[in-house]
């Protein structure tokens, strides 16, 4: 037992400390590192209460969500600030990897095509397509332009796909809306 111990003791998963003079007087415990091996019910907690907001009433849920967005779109919108066009792009798929969407970013003969070959929020995406309406407004924030979505996991596409649509003079005009303008699809922000 004492060689495990100090196994997990030396791979950070375990701490020791001293429980005073008194059997027993060393005592071992988890630390933060070793709370990820452990089931968590994330996907479950968050789906029900997704559930909830919406029995509230209509709208309810998507007020809810625009908010979520706002906080996400605050969060990631000064690290793509001052970039414009392909640089822009090329930093906001560096926060969708960062996020778990695994992006890939191609010039084709349209423009540029963006694809997600994960979703990190499919399970609650599947029984609320709202959180997909979430997720391309804040796409839409961090592109800086109007994102048109060709394809979608949710759907049962292999991957979601979003063709670039504006460059140059759009692209800057929708970058420069205040908080409390219209994002994307025509939708205001009502939060």
């Amino acid at each position: 037992m004492a060689s495990h111990l100090a196994a997990l003791q030396a791979d950070g998963l375990v701490a020791r400390q001293r429980a005073g003079s008194r059997r027993p007087s060393v005592v071992y415990a988890l630390t933060p590192a070793a709370i990820h091996l452990f089931p968590k019910a994330y996907d479950e907690f968050a789906a029900t209460m997704l559930d909830e907001l919406q029995r509230e009433g209509p709208g309810h849920l998507r007020r809810v969500l625009w908010r979520i967005a706002d906080r996400w779109i605050a969060r990631d919108l000064p690290r793509v600030e001052g970039l414009t066009g392909r640089r822009r792009w090329e930093r906001a798929k560096e926060i969708l990897a960062e996020r778990g969407f695994m992006p890939v970013l191609n010039k084709d003969r349209d423009g540029y095509l963006l694809q997600e070959y994960n979703c990190p929020a499919m399970k609650l995406a599947v029984a609320h397509p709202e959180v997909c309406d979430m997720v391309h407004r804040w796409l839409e924030a961090l592109f800086g332009t109007p994102l048109k979505r060709t394809h979608c996991l949710r759907q049962g596409d292999p991957y979601s796909a979003y063709v670039i649509q504006a460059v140059g003079q759009k692209e800057r005009a929708f970058s420069k809306q205040s908080p409390g303008a219209t994002h994307g699809r025509g939708q205001r922000n009502t939060s």
